[in-house]
């Protein structure tokens, strides 16, 4: 489960608010980029922003703190607040910010959404739910709609949402707690079928346990971390319940069964026990098997030639794709890689993979068009796809 330390901001400064009321903003950090590297010292990946002035202004007010913090620091950053049409979301995606969150327009204008998912791709568009007595709540809190918060989530499911960010506003700002009920119910009626993040309330280690007991992809702390009730490295150590090992012959027999599942290509020499075996031999610290409860969720199979690393295979299980197995076994492969002293990796990318393919730019690897191949941090790749020939 993702830790997300909050920043939220109001007239440039870093400001908490109780339960959505602007009336009760007060100051928690003195400087936004210091807070968020801070953040990242601490190991998170991952910031979530609000711009609480274009939340009420219904536009962007604070850009150029999130454009800052995306270029200066290596935090991924997600931003809401005043996002209202797809030029906005192009705009702040152009500035580095990996993803953005629409709210009030989720419910005032579902097309819009849909229009944002079938461009930018799911992995960039958020959609926060924001309730009040079960009721959605828009315009920065200050309207309060007689739409159910499960019900516009199923609606945006066949938008083809697949991250939620759920608060219960009269948790938010209070410190007492995660709304485990509300948030029980919003993961049974989307059954597993999308990313869960909590919001609101996160006092103590107690509900960053509650939420990952949940299966939630995500929680968002804010005031805990500002006040001191939670230790953000400690969170982050709890909140994971994924290992991460370096992969074994002993494990092939599962890798198999997950190739399989996976529909992956594999070919009679090269993804046999004994291919599997010599490229182990050769290459004993790249690869990695990723369990979770002592099931082998996911693998990357990962070496090099002395120059270049090679993704051979990366899978997880259908089941398990919600968890961030995949981001912990690239990044587990790219730091083994970097320890040997390699630094540029290429995989094979097919076309027709959307989805596989914007896995791999969320994780740094850009598509170079004119040559048709895929490379990490704008290195040369050497192995390609055939069908891009």
């Amino acid at each position: 489960m993702i830790i997300f330390p909050a920043i939220d901001i109001i007239g440039g400064q870093c400001v908490r608010l109780v339960k959505g009321d602007y009336a009760t903003a007060s100051k928690v950090a003195e400087d936004p980029l210091e807070t968020a590297k801070k953040f990242e010292a601490a190991g998170a990946e991952w910031i979530h922003m609000v711009d609480l002035d274009g939340a009420k202004a219904g536009y962007p007010v604070n850009t150029e703190i999130y454009k800052n913090i995306a270029q200066n620091t290596g935090l991924k950053v997600e931003v809401g607040g005043g996002i209202r049409t797809l030029e906005t979301i192009r705009a702040y995606l152009d500035l580095g910010i990996t993803r953005v969150i629409l709210g009030s327009v989720a419910l005032k204008n579902p097309q819009l959404v849909a229009d944002a998912v079938a461009e930018f791709g799911t992995d960039k568009i958020v959609v926060g739910i924001d309730a009040k007595n079960e009721m959605v709540a828009t315009e920065g809190w200050l309207e309060t709609s007689e739409v159910h918060y499960v019900d516009l989530a199923l609606e945006m499911m066949k938008a083809g949402v697949k991250t939620f960010i759920f608060t219960d506003i009269s948790k938010d700002g209070t410190l007492s707690g995660v709304n485990v009920e509300q948030l029980r119910k919003l993961r049974d009626a989307t059954d597993g079928k999308c990313n869960i993040v909590a919001s609101g309330g996160v006092h103590t280690i107690g509900d960053i346990i509650a939420c990952r007991d949940l299966g939630l992809y995500g929680t968002i702390a804010g005031k805990s971390l500002y006040q001191g009730t939670l230790d953000l490295r400690g969170a982050i150590k709890i909140a994971q319940t994924i290992n991460i090992r370096t992969m074994t012959i002993d494990d092939y027999d599962a890798l198999y069964a997950m190739w399989i599942a996976c529909g992956n290509g594999l070919n009679n020499f090269d993804d046999s026990r004994e291919g599997i075996e010599k490229y182990l031999n050769r290459n004993p610290k790249t690869s990695f098997v990723a369990e979770e409860n002592g099931i082998v969720a996911g693998a990357v199979l990962c070496g090099h030639d002395g120059r270049r690393g090679i993704i051979q295979h990366m899978s997880v299980l259908p089941q398990y794709r919600r968890h961030g197995i995949g981001h912990l076994l690239v990044k587990h492969a790219l730091a083994a890689l970097k320890a040997e002293g390699i630094h540029k990796v290429l995989l094979v990318a097919f076309k027709e993979n959307a989805v596989g393919n914007a896995f791999w730019e969320a994780e740094g690897f850009t598509l170079r068009e004119d040559l048709n191949y895929r490379n990490f941090a704008l290195s040369d790749m050497i192995r390609y796809d055939p069908k891009y020939e």
